[in-house]
């Protein structure tokens, strides 16, 4: 089976530089979850939910990451570790470049987001 990302998109950001007192920490949290178009059976979605709050700024950003299969999605495929380890691990260096660039281009130091284990967070949900 032949699998392949097709496309990604931002679909909601909200970024908002705080006032000038800084916060002492920073925070970071992560979700993300699986969706199969019923109108097209040999593709699914992973979306990603982030929110940070900086010492400087707060953001919050959904993203969703469309994959294609030659073959139409079985419900074995659907509780397998793909589309809830291998998928999300596959996207998220792209979103991850995405944030850097987007908090250096908006003059703050650029955000490096922490590596994820996506087999310890499927085993938490």
């Amino acid at each position: 089976m032949k699998i392949q990302l097709d496309n990604w998109k931002v679909k909601n950001l909200s970024f908002s530089a705080i006032s000038d007192e800084k916060r002492e920490d920073n925070a970071f949290s992560l979700n993300t979850g699986n969706f199969y178009p019923e109108d097209e059976l040999k593709k699914f979605g992973i979306i990603f939910n982030i929110e940070i709050k900086d010492k400087r700024f707060d953001l919050n950003i959904e993203a969703v990451f469309i994959f294609s299969l030659d073959n139409e999605i079985t419900e074995d495929f659907k509780v397998s570790d793909f589309p809830k380890i291998n998928a999300p691990a596959i996207a998220f260096p792209y979103l991850r470049a995405y944030i850097s660039n987007l908090t250096l281009q908006s003059g703050f130091q650029p955000i490096i987001l922490p590596s994820i284990n996506f087999v310890a967070l499927a085993k938490e949900k």
